[in-house]
């Protein structure tokens, strides 16, 4: 898993990247799944977050990192936002 520090230099590069791509960070986690290492990072923002708002934010942040290159192991960089239920199912009304 990653230190306190990556994570905290991580967070920063997330949020000051949302702020120039119009949304808000909402968390930012590396986990260990499936014998996958992930980063997910969830935003929202008013009126919704569009899948070019992800795709977007997932490209400034994916070349951010590897420009540092902050984590050494492979991972996958997942970018969502809220609105769905444990189950994936998006929330109606």
């Amino acid at each position: 898993m990653l230190s306190a520090d990556k994570m905290k230099r991580i967070g920063a590069i997330a949020s000051k990247t949302a702020d120039f791509c119009g949304v808000e960070l909402v968390s930012v986690d590396y986990v260990r799944e499936g014998g996958g290492n992930f980063l997910r990072i969830v935003i929202d923002k008013e009126g919704g977050v569009s899948t070019s708002d992800c795709a977007s934010l997932s490209r400034a942040v994916s070349r951010k990192l590897d420009e540092i290159d902050v984590i050494k192991e492979q991972y996958f960089l997942e970018v969502s936002s809220p609105g769905t239920n444990e189950k994936g199912v998006p929330e109606l009304g």
